[in-house]
């Protein structure tokens, strides 16, 4: 694949002439300095704070944002100059009306030096960005926390002259107002670097943290390197960008790697678009919903060269299952597993006292974890009886897990127990393997006799990529690593609605775990 980082640094004039202005003079590049002063104000937006304040609320008062079905975990903004790609910015930041953060994560990179290193930078040398609206100081806290992480590294002079961060700081003043930044830079990174520095993030991830990634899309024309048409450049142009859009829609980690390595496609911000699925795959994914689309050939009426404009927004996966009915099967499955270990019998129910969903058939994994560590894990994949009655067998052969006969979980631990429920959707044969995505589907391999599962949060938590994945279920079924390349072999797809116990239900002493429900 080209390199992104090349093209758009051997034609940063012409880019900053299109986008709307020049780079101002170099920030003082040092260690010791305590802020960091604006290098696009006044150029690449309204320097003044009163004009750039009645901008944003223009430009929110004109978006027209998507319906969305929750708060907003994380969003992809463009970062050209206000006047041609302040609108499509807009109508992803005007969905955060209305919600509150306490931290924002903002995934850029340096046009001119994101190929000089590998990870990420995060400055240690900073204590806020100075903005034409006042102040934005950073989380030093979590900037410390995951600089303990190897994938990141602090360089001096990586963000100097650099917009793609700073052009997403006013709209974040103007909707989020208070927050704390944690300002990323990414460069060059490997699947194993992705994966890391990700599982950094996600442990510094909560309702009060929003995640903001910084990307144009598409750079096309003699002056970007990229013409991989002649004609119709509106028309090609736009089917390239709904291309892109498709695997970041689907949270597809894997997906916008095979789009970018097919189609050579010049999106500047590829890396933290990458870090930024590979989070959300770890979180088991989302609901993703494209905000705007422009391009500035549209904007001029010249597409001799032109760039590419979206914004996505991504929210919570909807629950297939209300709040209610899941306390309901956990405290089920928590009270059969003390009843098990403890010699009585598992409780009696009375299915006329339960809700309909709980007595439809269904297929259900019950994991117990304790400090992390697997315990059991046990279920079925057809829908063979209610899912209330399978939820009680499950939890039951989760206690006599036979990969811990040698050390069985035992009464005095229940306390200490995590409680997990997997609920599972229908088996899909899988054709394409194409078609599996990490943080969505679980899979199951059947070849010559021998079958093996491995559920969904198996391969997003330990941040696997596709191809691991399938590679790891074959050897879950004593199969060769390769053996879901064979063309008898079966394999099967599905979703599973995983939802367990909160820290203070199944902490050691608490009478929550023992409420019924």
């Amino acid at each position: 694949m080209k390199s992104e980082v090349g093209l758009v640094a051997g034609s940063v004039a012409i880019w900053a002439m299109l986008a709307g202005g020049i780079h101002m003079a170099n920030a003082q590049e040092t260690k010791t300095i305590a802020s960091r002063a604006p290098v696009c104000a006044g150029t690449w937006y309204p320097g003044d704070a009163d004009t750039l304040t009645s901008l944003m609320d223009k430009l929110m008062d004109e978006a027209k944002p998507p319906a969305l079905s929750g708060k907003p975990l994380a969003m992809i903004a463009p970062h050209a100059g206000y006047r041609y790609s302040a609108p499509v910015a807009a109508a992803a930041y005007r969905c955060l009306r209305g919600h509150s953060y306490q931290r924002v994560i903002v995934m850029a990179f340096s046009h001119r030096r994101a190929s000089a290193y590998r990870g990420v930078h995060v400055p240690d040398d900073l204590s806020a960005y100075e903005m034409p609206a006042g102040a934005v100081p950073l989380d030093r806290e979590t900037i410390a926390a995951l600089k303990k992480n190897r994938a990141f590294v602090s360089i001096a002079g990586i963000d100097r002259d650099e917009h793609s961060l700073e052009l997403q700081l006013p709209f974040l003043q103007r909707t989020v107002k208070d927050f704390r930044l944690i300002p990323l830079y990414v460069g060059q990174m490997s699947l194993d670097q992705f994966a890391s520095a990700a599982q950094a993030i996600v442990s510094c991830l909560d309702g009060d943290t929003l995640l903001v990634v910084s990307s144009d899309f598409t750079h096309f024309g003699p002056n970007y390197g990229y013409e991989p048409f002649k004609d119709d450049a509106p028309r090609r142009l736009a089917e390239l960008a709904d291309k892109a859009a498709g695997p970041l829609l689907a949270c597809d980690f894997d997906g916008f790697a095979e789009h970018m390595k097919k189609t050579d496609d010049t999106i500047c911000g590829y890396g933290p678009i990458m870090l930024l699925l590979r989070v959300l795959s770890m979180k088991g994914g989302a609901q993703a919903t494209r905000a705007a689309f422009d391009t500035s050939g549209r904007m001029t009426g010249d597409y001799t060269n032109s760039v590419t404009y979206q914004s996505f927004v991504f929210t919570p996966r909807p629950p297939l299952f209300e709040e209610s009915l899941r306390q309901q099967l956990l405290n089920l499955a928590r009270k059969t597993v003390i009843a098990y270990l403890n010699g009585r019998e598992p409780p009696k129910v009375d299915p006329a006292t339960l809700p309909a969903a709980l007595r439809e058939h269904g297929a259900c994994f019950v994991t117990l974890q304790r400090a992390g560590e697997l315990r059991g894990c046990i279920g079925n994949t057809e829908a063979i009886d209610p899912l209330y009655t399978a939820v009680i067998r499950n939890a039951i052969n989760a206690c006599r897990d036979p990969r811990f006969t040698l050390a069985p979980v035992t009464a005095a631990e229940a306390p200490a127990l995590h409680i997990e429920i997997s609920r599972l959707t229908p088996m899909k044969r899988v054709r394409d393997t194409g078609e599996v995505i990490i943080g969505r589907h679980g899979l199951l391999i059947s070849l010559h006799g021998r079958r093996g599962l491995l559920l969904p949060q198996v391969a997003y938590e330990r941040g696997w990529t596709r191809e691991q994945f399938l590679g790891e279920v074959c050897r879950k079924a004593g199969l060769p690593m390769d053996s879901w390349k064979q063309p008898d072999t079966e394999l099967y797809s599905f979703e599973a609605e995983v939802f367990g116990e909160t820290e203070t239900t199944s902490r050691p002493g608490s009478n929550v775990a023992t409420k019924t429900g």
